[in-house]
């Protein structure tokens, strides 16, 4: 009976060895994804900032160039009334395609 119980009591405790290598081998790796989702938390907050940061920059962008369209019509507008206002072949002569001569 001693000898069963030596039996018992070392089966016992190599079980209890592997489950506690067990226990750790789990235990590391739930720390490693804990750390792994903490860097892509960060990651994605970092993301996210940016593209808020894009988004305010596109915005800006957009007014600019609206502005700048509504700037172009407003221009071309003008051109085509003082086009409009000119009389025809009265306006300013087309400068020659000769250069003029040059004197000595």
């Amino acid at each position: 009976m001693r000898r069963g119980l030596i039996i018992s009591f070392s089966i016992a405790g190599l079980l209890l060895v592997v489950l506690a290598i067990a226990l750790a081998s789990v235990g590391t790796d739930l720390d490693r994804v804990r750390i792994e989702r903490d860097d892509l938390q960060f990651e994605v907050d970092d993301l996210e900032h940016e593209v808020d940061t894009v988004a305010a920059e596109r915005d800006r962008l957009t007014r600019e160039l609206e502005e700048h369209r509504k700037s172009l019509e407003q221009l071309k507008t003008e051109l085509e009334q003082a086009r409009a206002s000119q009389p025809p072949g009265g306006g300013a002569s087309p400068p020659s395609a000769e250069p003029a001569p040059a004197t000595p």
